[in-house]
């Protein structure tokens, strides 16, 4: 059997993520973000004082995509950089109180995107879809 693009993985992981971006990009517009805006708030929201690169690893962004999202973050007020309290050569990440209080609102937009994406699949078919995803994403990182 030949090689059949609509069938590759690679193609379907690719138009479910497309597709999972453009629905909650709609839902971040009135908030003026991007998914990987959204993505580098709700991360910092979790884990705050991480360095840039610490960040754009826990996000699977390279250096200048986590460099201009952060960037793009604190032009709009909402990411502060400081520098480390032991070693002030490092600076480190931490959302503004404008920040903090926008994120606040986001969770739900992307908990509604992730409801509609599962829609049909039963909780042991979300579970298995995740642990098989997971697995992808070692397999290709090995």
């Amino acid at each position: 059997m030949s090689f059949q693009i609509d069938r590759s993985l690679g193609f379907l992981l690719n138009r479910a993520a497309s597709a999972m971006r453009l629905a909650l990009e709609d839902r971040l517009r009135p908030y003026d973000l991007t998914a990987p805006q959204w993505a580098v708030l709700e991360r910092l929201a979790e884990d705050e004082g991480q360095t840039m690169s610490s960040l754009g690893l826990s996000l699977g962004f390279d250096r200048p995509t986590t460099t201009g999202v952060v960037k793009r973050l604190e032009m709009k007020g909402l990411v502060e950089r400081m520098a480390d309290a032991s070693d002030g050569r490092v600076v480190r990440l931490a959302l503004s109180e404008r920040g903090r209080a926008q994120v606040s609102e986001l969770p739900p937009l992307a908990a509604e995107v992730n409801r509609k994406a599962a829609h049909g699949l039963s909780r042991d078919e979300r579970a298995a879809l995740e642990r098989l995803l997971l697995r992808v994403i070692a397999n290709m990182k090995g």
